[in-house]
């Protein structure tokens, strides 16, 4: 236990914030030594520890031995920053801007040791646990063995906003990859209705198809390719399932999709092949690359922006999220490939958001900005 200064209660080193550690660090380097060795395992500390983010606030540390002389972190976005002595380790806290994306690579005595990718945002309330947590019902719907893709199983989720009107046709936003993501759109959804930001609004979050529990071996093929099957799959299956429990409105303005990754570019597809059904996108870090490029090597996402500058306008929004840190790899550079979505979107004149940021390939961008995707696609006027 530690006794801060000033403070009335006892609280635990774990519990010590990065505001309360930052002047210990040269108050008091034991107390500070003993705090940060309770928030990291030691074979993280020996060679550089995750950085601990708490809002722009970041701490690095690492314990080298003890004849190492100095210690520092670098990035490709990070200025060198000397780490202090603090007992036995080497640490600082430092602030970030808002949205600062960069690799961090620790060193000691000019010996490269471990890397991070790291990103800071600060605190989004609205994909938090509401206050006295959440009112509507995050339903387990099971399992569904799909007809249009045989031989998958998946589990599923269906949000229900609170004090459900059986006659209310409601607005409904469907999300990719359950696995992962479901608790905090459905705090968003839960979160800015109750601020009066959005309607009241269903979730239905789907696993990709499985094999075996566990392992989401059809994902790609869901999720990639560039036909109608996702889009009927959800028509023809997941959506009268729904509807067996909560009224869903048949208005297209009032249905969207939302995904992250390859969930991104079927959201995108969903919308594109069926524009009558759905009519906004919300993408992160989306996959608009060459992943199914099938027997051809060129089949994939990739095509979408010339497929946009050569098709009809249709009725579809887009919502775009990526960062300048996203992947590069075989399929393509994935930020430049989301900047010719937007560029495609532009010159055909649709309405779209594009959000670049400095970001990897992860969510924590897009939490950050949830809340202004859910009010751009539905917010009351």
């Amino acid at each position: 236990m530690l006794i801060l200064a000033g403070a009335a209660i006892a609280i635990s080193a774990q519990d010590v914030s990065l505001r309360q550690l930052a002047p210990m660090l040269e108050r008091d380097p034991a107390q500070a030594e003993q705090t940060i060795r309770a928030k990291f395992k030691q074979q993280d500390l020996e060679q550089g520890s995750p950085p601990h983010k708490e809002e722009l606030s970041v701490l690095f540390a690492i314990d080298p031995g003890p004849s190492a002389r100095e210690a520092s972190v670098s990035g490709n976005n990070l200025k060198t920053i000397r780490l202090k002595h603090v007992g036995k380790l080497f640490a600082a806290v430092v602030k970030l801007r808002e949205g600062q994306g960069t690799t961090v690579s620790y060193s000691v005595d000019g010996t490269p040791k471990k890397s991070y990718s790291l990103e800071v945002y600060r605190r989004n309330p609205a994909v938090e646990t509401p206050p006295g947590g959440r009112k509507g019902e995050l339903r387990d719907m099971g399992e569904w063995t799909s007809t249009i893709f045989p031989g998958t199983t998946r589990k599923w989720y269906v949000y229900l906003p609170p004090n459900l009107d059986p006659a209310h046709e409601y607005p409904v936003l469907v999300a990719t990859d359950a696995q992962w993501d479901r608790e905090w759109i459905a705090n968003g959804l839960e979160n800015c209705a109750r601020e009066g930001r959005i309607p009241p609004t269903v979730g239905v979050f789907i696993e990709p198809g499985q094999d075996r529990p566990g392992n989401y071996a059809f994902r790609s093929h869901e999720y990639d390719t560039l036909d109608g099957e996702y889009s009927d799959f959800l028509l023809k299956e997941m959506l009268p399932q729904v509807e067996r429990i909560v009224k869903l409105s048949h208005d297209a303005s009032q249905r969207a999709c939302f995904g992250v990754s390859s969930g991104g570019i079927c959201g995108f597809t969903t919308c594109w092949e069926h524009p009558e059904s759905f009519s906004t996108v919300i993408s992160a870090v989306g996959s608009f690359d060459d992943i199914a490029h099938g027997a051809s090597l060129r089949e994939g996402g990739h095509n979408y922006p010339f497929i946009i500058r050569l098709s009809d306008k249709k009725p579809i929004r887009v919502f775009l999220q990526d960062g300048e840190n996203d992947l590069d790899n075989q399929f393509g550079n994935w930020f430049i490939s989301a900047q010719q979505m937007a560029a495609a979107l532009k010159f055909k004149g649709y309405d779209y958001q594009w959000r670049p940021g400095q970001g990897f390939h992860s969510t924590d961008h897009m939490r950050s900005i949830f809340d202004q995707a859910l009010v751009w696609w539905n917010g009351r006027k």
